[in-house]
């Protein structure tokens, strides 16, 4: 018997973080707690995202619905195929899921990563460079230092010119991009050329989901991988889209939390998929359920917390872009002390 919690948690970037749909510097995401008997308690984070439907306010609702049965369930294999058994919603399973890892890993004195039988991830991350005016841009690049890859938010007029000149500034630097489904199928068949002559590493999500006929034209041409990130919530969905992209964006808060990505992130591997770890921005709670899965992916963006004004947990190990899992029992993070803190 576990009884659970749910807080609010605010944060909010130091810079407007802006991609091809929006521009935001406020986020709502949320804490679920469950506490065991004993009083261990194991924390996890939910960060809703409205293009996949769901809000905070719908978050709270649901879990009000479904806090009766979640408390009769034991263990976290329980959770998982309690939150595996529901529809929508996929950042609170992604929640409740790092919750229940958290308290069993606290209950069993280990880190996720080694209940999982995974080995302890040691990884480099990307940052993020979001949608901007150029100048800012730019300056948001040549401040980056320490990061060896930086993601650069793309599907505005003139992101090719900043593109070009980022990468002719820092010549140091490796580039990704995303497009957050904001080409039409010939402006990406075009930046596609050009962004090969720019040496990307990758372009993410560059023509709307829906367009499976466009992205199967795209792919057939493109001198550049490409990587499914809207395409592709969830592992019953692989097979529809497998054959349309180089590789997917597996990110907990889509799939529907930790055992969920896990599997999406083999099932990729298997079919010969290549695998980016990301993340939507979240504090280093919710980080630090994805990086317990790192030593599964090919390639992380685990940088929404490096985003953050201030970030209300600590414990993640981090020296410039890389990241290590912690080695503490559960998820390794806990509240920060101090004002302002969760």
């Amino acid at each position: 018997m576990v009884t659970i919690g749910f807080a609010p948690l605010d944060l909010a970037t130091r810079a407007p973080f802006g991609i091809s749909r929006w521009t935001h510097s406020e986020f709502a995401d949320f804490v679920v707690t469950m506490t065991d008997e004993d009083g261990l308690t194991g924390l996890g984070e939910g960060a809703p995202n409205a293009r996949y439907q769901e809000s905070r306010d719908d978050d709270t609702v649901a879990l009000e619905e479904l806090s009766g049965a979640l408390e009769a369930v034991d263990g976290v294999a329980a959770v998982e195929a309690f939150c595996g058994a529901q529809r929508g919603f996929p950042a609170l399973r992604a929640a409740l899921s790092a919750a229940a890892w958290d308290l069993a890993g606290k209950q069993a004195g280990e880190p996720v990563w080694q209940l999982l039988g995974l080995e302890r991830a040691t990884v480099k991350t990307s940052l993020t460079i979001p949608i901007g005016d150029p100048a800012t841009m730019l300056a948001q690049a040549r401040a980056a230092t320490g990061f060896g890859t930086l993601k650069v938010k793309l599907g505005f007029e003139g992101d090719l010119d900043v593109a070009a000149r980022l990468v002719r500034e820092l010549p140091d630097r490796r580039f990704r991009y995303d497009a957050n489904e904001g080409w039409d199928r010939e402006r990406a068949a075009r930046a596609l050329e050009v962004l090969a002559g720019l040496n990307a590493e990758l372009v993410e999500q560059p023509l709307p989901a829906a367009d499976r006929d466009g992205q199967a034209w795209l792919l057939d041409r493109s001198p550049v991988q490409l990587f499914g990130d809207e395409a592709l919530l969830d592992l019953e969905h692989l097979d529809d889209v497998v054959d349309l992209y180089d590789g997917f964006v597996v990110k907990l808060a889509k799939a529907g939390g930790i055992a969920a990505a896990a599997a999406l992130m083999t099932a990729c591997r298997e079919r010969a998929s290549r695998v980016l770890l990301g993340c939507m921005i979240e504090s280093s709670l919710g980080i630090a359920a994805g990086l317990h899965l790192a030593s599964l992916a090919d390639y992380v963006d685990l940088d929404g917390f490096l985003l953050l004004s201030a970030d209300p947990f600590s414990g993640l190990a981090v020296s410039g872009d890389l990241l290590t899992a912690p080695d503490t029992p559960g998820l390794g993070v806990a509240p920060s002390p101090g004002p302002g803190a969760f």
